[in-house]
């Protein structure tokens, strides 16, 4: 029997050696598939047909770092009543509340990298009944969009790419050269930044274009044996890294109140590790010499639902899966749509803003801060000159039918046409999305304006 075991666990260590070469070849592959994809995408771009002003040589740096399931409330200096980010806190930038243009990783992040809404960029999951976990639905970015790796490279920059969540790079493909290959194992911010740093340290003398999605807050959280309880010891409840009580008939009694307030605890623990490793890169920016050169972005792609929302939901939306209340993806409520958005340089206004911008505005505000001449079109604009009586949307939801937010002055609609749901909100007077408002004409105004929006460049059908 010993022998037997011997020989079955000799046999397993074969197969697992055999698998990992395996694996490192696919991806030694896919990196050089991707090269070449990238490349060939460049030599068809001609920046003369884009306008595209390449003389002015821009030579200030751009990182965006993109913190994964960050909600804007939870930071501290929006009154969070845990000191969850004193560094972000800290830092001497412009600050904005942002609503994020989709609530899932995939079209969000081809947002801020295209400065286009998904019904125009094309990034999305298609079908009229929704499932992130069927990626054959997934549609690419359109072939006449430029992402911002694309336009930098074109530009004379060096461009890095890294990501700990696997879907960042998914509409990426062909569209970027990854500095590592995505791994579906979290690296964590450190790891992450760590290797961004050196990076840095290795560029020459170009000027740099790098983004940076951090997974920490994205489940399994996981903070580091010195954040796991920093604000309290977190229980071991079972699944507390990653989801439990995701039906609404679990969600009652005094484990469901146990489990939730520790996982609660949990992400902004997470949070706290996430803002102490960017104080690090930040720190090693300005021991570089760097900070004047460079301007620093802090986003997320969207936020995270903790329950606030769980009966609206399993009252009124159907999700392919059954959950309510839980993570992300599923629906356009402020804690899963709202994110923060920090620009950082010491020439730019060291302020908190009140009014509402997009994540499409990162790209045209990246190119305006470097002046960089162009006639591209986006969805987004300069956050320094948009207005505060903008409409803003979020659409292309990743479970159950579309769902989409549109916010325009202090109200904000919310429309499932599928869930026959069409809901406007007083967010003065009910910022918490609890009293939905219901009268038939409001309703139709918002329900036009939306319309108007969406087909204003060509919508695709599948959205509407």
């Amino acid at each position: 029997m010993k022998q037997f075991r011997e020989h079955i666990n000799t046999k397993i260590k074969e197969h697992e050696l055999i698998c990992k070469l395996a694996r490192h070849a696919y991806s030694e592959y896919n990196i050089k598939k991707d090269r070449n994809d990238f490349f060939s995408r460049i030599k068809q771009i001609n920046a003369d047909q884009l306008f595209l002003d390449i003389s002015n040589n821009p030579n200030m740096n751009v990182v965006i770092l993109t913190i994964d399931c960050l909600r804007d409330s939870q930071l501290s200096y929006n009154q969070y009543y845990r000191d969850t980010t004193p560094f972000i806190d800290s830092i001497k930038g412009s600050k904005f509340k942002a609503i994020t243009s989709a609530c899932w990783t995939y079209p969000s992040v081809a947002s801020i990298l295209t400065g286009l809404y998904p019904h125009n960029h094309g990034a999305i999951l298609t079908g009229k009944l929704k499932n992130v976990e069927n990626p054959l639905k997934l549609t690419k970015i359109k072939n006449d969009k430029l992402t911002l790796f694309e336009l930098f490279y074109i530009l004379g920059y060096r461009i890095y790419f890294r990501t700990a969540i696997d879907v960042a790079f998914y509409p990426l493909k062909g569209r970027v050269i990854p500095s590592k290959i995505p791994d579906i194992h979290h690296n964590n911010a450190e790891d992450l930044l760590d290797d961004l740093k050196r990076w840095i340290s290795k560029r020459g003398n170009k000027p740099f274009f790098a983004y940076v999605q951090l997974g920490d807050l994205h489940e399994p959280l996981n903070p580091p044996a010195g954040f796991r309880d920093f604000f309290g010891e977190v229980k071991n409840c079972p699944n507390i890294n990653s989801w439990d009580f995701k039906r609404r008939e679990e969600q009652i009694g005094g484990r469901f109140q146990e489990y939730k307030e520790n996982r609660i605890t949990l992400y902004d623990n997470a949070l706290k590790y996430v803002d102490y490793s960017i104080e690090g890169f930040y720190s090693f920016l300005k021991n570089s010499g760097l900070i004047d050169s460079t301007i620093l972005i802090i986003t997320a792609d969207h936020g995270e639902e903790f329950w606030e929302h769980a009966r609206l939901e399993a009252k009124n939306f159907y999700d392919p899966r059954g959950f309510c209340g839980v993570g992300h993806g599923h629906n356009v409520f402020n804690e899963l749509i709202e994110v923060p958005l920090i620009l950082s340089n010491p020439k730019l206004p060291n302020k908190k803003y009140d009014k509402l911008v997009s994540t499409t505005d990162i790209s045209p505000t990246i190119l305006d801060l470097l002046e960089v001449k162009h006639k591209l079109s986006f969805d987004g604009v300069n956050v320094f000159k948009s207005s505060e009586k903008r409409a803003l949307i979020n659409e292309a939801t990743g479970y159950g039918y579309e769902k989409k937010a549109l916010y325009i002055g202090g109200f904000k609609l919310i429309y499932s046409k599928h869930d026959e749901i069409a809901w406007v909100f007083d967010l003065k007077k009910d910022p918490e999305e609890k009293n939905p408002i219901t009268d038939d004409e409001l309703v139709r105004i918002f329900i036009n304006k939306l319309n108007k929006m969406l087909t204003a460049k060509e919508a695709l059908k599948v959205l509407r």
